[in-house]
């Protein structure tokens, strides 16, 4: 199947922007999602397993909200971690205690890692004959 889509970008006040949204979940519920523009369209048909990703940005003055879905055919359902999206901030977490011995980077690597035992190498000595053999030259 070639690939075909389309592209749907503007500027509308938040009541449109809304009502958009809305549109959009209530056609990707009834598994059919039309987009048109014009003469043009492009129709979806969600599958039963669908990716996700969803990203919040703010930037200065500008705040940004990317989702996007994705599906192919038969494939095995993998659990997606919790996901809560409310119109309410979450209690701020309390900060961590500072540690009380303070560890340069390179201790505190050494510290976390597993212990090991280092054995240094004897060194070797020179081939030697054993009695009964010639020795090598």
């Amino acid at each position: 199947m070639g690939k075909h889509g389309i592209s749907l970008k503007g500027t509308v006040d938040f009541a449109s922007a809304s009502a958009l949204l809305g549109d959009l979940v209530k056609s990707f519920g009834e598994k059919t999602v039309c987009l048109q523009k014009g003469s043009e369209f492009c129709t979806l048909k969600p599958g039963e397993t669908v990716s996700f990703e969803i990203e919040a940005e703010r930037k200065k003055n500008r705040q940004k909200l990317v989702i996007e879905l994705s599906w192919l055919d038969e494939v095995p359902v993998q659990e997606a971690e919790a996901v809560k999206i409310t119109s309410v901030e979450p209690e701020p977490l309390p900060e961590p205690e500072p540690e009380s011995e303070a560890e340069t980077p390179a201790e505190a690597a050494v510290s976390e890692a597993s212990p090991c035992l280092v054995v240094a190498e004897a060194p070797k000595k020179d081939e030697e004959a054993s009695p009964g053999k010639k020795a090598k030259k």
